[in-house]
C-alpha cells in the first residue's frame, strides 16, 4: 500500500518494442527478454539525488547493511531540502511579504517535495519499517516519527497501518485499506474507498488496535495521532496559519490520496477465484523507472509472499521464482508502475494494458491479447465472501 505519485516518465509502448494497434505485435514472453533488456537487472539506481560529502561517510557505519546506503543518502537530501525550506516559509510570513510571494513558497515547497522526494521517500518508509536500517532503534523511528508528517502521514501511525494491519490481514476482512469489496475501475467505488483511506484512518485504526487487542500499537496509535494533531493545531492557529497549511496540511491530504491510489492500484486487480492467494491478491510490475526510484517496490506479489526479503534481492528472486508465479497464476506488467497501472485500469483502457502484460510460461500456454483484456476485467469485481458459520 506503499506505491505514491511518481515522475513518469515518457514511453512509446513496452519496452523492446513499439506499440501497435494490431495484435500483430502479440504479448511479451519473459523467456525471450536478454539480461540486457531487463532494466531492473542492472545496478543503476535513482533513489537519491546526490551524495552528501563528508556526513554521509560519517554516518555509514550506523547501517546493518551497506545495501542500505540510498537511504542513508535519501534521508539527508531530504533534510537538506525541509529545514531551509520550512524556515523561509515561515519568515516570509512573519516578515510579512506580500500574499502572492507568501503563497508562491507554499506551493513551490509542496511542489519540490511531490517532485523530488514524495515517492521516494514514501517506499522507504516502507521497506525499512519491514526491515530497520540502523543498529539505534532511535535511529529506525526518526522516519515514521519525525520525517512523515511533512509528507502528510500522521506521526506513528505508517507502521501500524501497513506493516501490521495490512500486512497481516493481507487485504482481506480486517484490513481497512482492502480494495477487495470494491468495484476497482469505478470512479465511485475509488472515491468510497478514498474518504476511508484518507479520512477513516483516525477511527478505524483504533478500532482494529481494539478488534484485535493489540493494546500496546494502540497506545502508539493516540500518542502519534494527539502529537500530530495538537501540533498542526497550534502552529496553524499560535504561530502562523498560511505556512503550517503548505508544510502539514495539504500534504496530508496529498500524501495520504498518494497513499490511497498507490495500495488502490497495487490490488486492484485480485483473483475472485483464489483472492486469499499472495499472487491472486496483487502483481509485479519489472523494468520500469519507478522501480529505480522506489527500491524495486514494483515486485509486490515477492514483497507480499515474504516481506522481509530485501529490496535489493527482490528481481532476482523473481527470476529464481518463475514457477511459484506461474503456479499461483501471478500477473506481471513490463514497462508500466503501479500509478500507470491504476490510470489505465481506471479510463477503461485494459485493451491498451494488455500490451504491457508478461506472460511467464512457456509459448504453448501464450493467451492472446484479448484473453489477457478478459482476464484483467474479470479481477476487477467485488470479492465476496461468505459470512462465517457461528461455531
Amino acid at each position: 500500500n506503499t506505491s505514491t505519485f511518481p515522475v513518469i516518465a515518457g514511453r512509446s509502448g513496452p519496452p523492446h518494442r513499439r506499440m501497435c494497434k494490431t495484435e500483430e505485435v502479440g504479448v511479451q514472453m519473459l523467456q525471450e527478454l536478454k539480461p540486457t533488456e531487463r532494466s531492473d537487472l542492472n545496478e543503476v539506481r535513482n533513489e537519491y539525488l546526490f551524495r552528501t560529502p563528508i556526513l554521509s561517510d560519517m554516518l555509514l557505519p550506523l547501517l546493518k547493511d551497506k545495501r542500505d546506503e540510498p537511504m542513508l543518502h535519501l534521508m539527508l537530501n531530504i533534510a537538506e531540502f525541509v529545514i531551509p525550506s520550512v524556515t523561509l516559509n515561515y519568515a516570509v510570513n512573519f516578515a510579512g511579504f506580500p500574499a502572492w510571494v507568501r503563497h508562491l513558497c507554499g506551493v513551490t515547497h509542496v511542489v519540490m517535495m511531490l517532485v523530488l522526494f514524495l515517492e521516494r521517500f514514501m517506499l522507504m518508509m516502507h521497506f525499512s519499517s519491514h526491515r530497520t536500517i540502523f543498529h539505534n532503534e532511535a535511529l529506525n523511528e526518526l522516519q515514521v516519527w519525525l520525517y512523515a508528517p511533512f509528507f502528510g502521514v500522521p506521526t506513528g501511525v505508517y507502521k501500524l497501518h501497513h506493516v501490521i494491519m495490512h500486512h497481516i490481514e493481507n487485504n482481506h476482512e480486517l484490513d481497512a485499506s482492502s480494495t477487495e469489496k470494491y468495484q476497482r475501475d469505478s470512479w465511485a467505488h475509488f472515491f468510497r474507498y478514498w474518504l476511508r483511506f484518507v479520512w477513516g484512518v483516525w477511527l478505524e485504526l483504533p478500532l482494529y488496535c481494539a478488534q484485535t487487542k493489540r493494546f500496546e500499537w494502540g497506545v502508539k496509535l493516540v500518542s502519534g495521532l494527539s502529537t500530530y494533531l495538537v501540533l498542526v493545531v497550534l502552529l496553524a492557529k499560535y504561530v502562523n496559519f498560511t505556512a503550517t497549511f503548505y508544510i502539514f496540511m495539504l500534504p496530508y491530504v496529498v500524501g495520504m490520496t498518494g497513499l490511497a491510489f498507490g495500495n488502490w492500484s497495487q490490488h486492484i486487480f485480485v483473483n475472485p477465484k483464489d483472492s486469499m492467494s499472495n499472487f491472486g491478491l496483487t502483481y509485479n510490475c519489472i523494468d520500469n523507472a519507478a522501480n529505480k526510484r522506489s527500491f524495486n517496490d514494483g515486485y509486490h506479489a515477492i514483497h507480499h509472499t515474504n516481506a522481509r526479503l530485501h529490496w535489493s534481492e527482490l528481481p532476482k528472486y523473481f527470476i529464481e521464482n518463475q514457477e511459484k508465479h506461474i503456479a499461483g497464476g501471478a500477473v506481471t506488467f513490463r514497462g508500466l508502475d503501479f500509478f500507470e497501472v491504476g490510470v489505465y485500469t481506471m479510463t477503461k483502457q485494459l485493451d491498451k494494458l494488455a500490451h504491457y502484460y508478461v506472460h511467464l510460461g512457456p509459448e504453448d500456454t501464450k493467451p492472446s491479447l484479448q484473453e489477457i483484456e478478459a482476464k484483467l476485467k474479470s479481477w476487477l469485481v467485488p470479492i465476496e465472501r461468505e459470512a462465517k458459520k457461528a461455531q
